[in-house]
Formats: structure tokens, C-alpha cells, sequence
């Protein structure tokens, strides 16, 4: 995966996202796919994050920051580090 490839916030809003889409749906049948649907593919997608990582810095990693208001210094920012790392895959899966 690129660097610039977002993969903590589509790890954060996917599951948002279908929840959502769940709620929308009518049928239980679709919700139940829809929602089979989003597990798996969040957990295939913390796979990279585990085969990316550099076990040897202290240093944040896969870091995004955005800036949110500009005006109050406010920022969308997301890393993990050597704990959060093995926690964000055991979540997912």
C-alpha cells in the first residue's frame, strides 16, 4: 500500500459507515451480508497495517493528520504505535 493511502481512517469510518447502511436496509437477510460484508473486509484491510509495521522505532506509525479547523489550530490526526498496533488487528478481527 502507498504511504498516502489513508488505511486508519477507512479502518475508523468503514465499519461507521456500514453500520449506517445496515440501519437503512429492510430486509434482515441484506443487513446480515451488508455487515459480513464490512467485518471482513475491515479485518483484510488491518492485515497490511500488521505487515507494515517497523516493530524497531518508538516512533508513530502510519501517521495521517489533516488539519479539521485551520482557524483553532484543530486537527484530524491518527497513528498507532507498538501497543495500539496488535489491539487495532485484535478489534478488527
Amino acid at each position: 500500500m502507498a504511504e498516502s493511502f489513508p488505511l486508519l481512517s477507512v479502518l475508523v469510518w468503514l465499519p461507521i459507515l456500514a453500520g449506517v447502511v445496515v440501519l437503512l436496509l429492510r430486509s434482515s437477510q441484506q443487513a446480515r451480508f451488508v455487515a459480513l460484508g464490512a467485518t471482513a473486509l475491515t479485518f483484510l484491510l488491518s492485515i497490511p497495517l500488521y505487515t507494515g509495521f517497523d516493530p524497531l522505532t518508538a516512533d508513530m506509525q502510519f501517521v495521517e493528520r489533516l488539519a479539521w479547523i485551520p482557524r483553532f489550530e484543530a486537527y484530524y490526526s491518527l497513528g498507532v504505535d507498538g501497543i495500539s498496533m496488535p489491539l487495532v488487528l485484535l478489534t478488527t478481527f
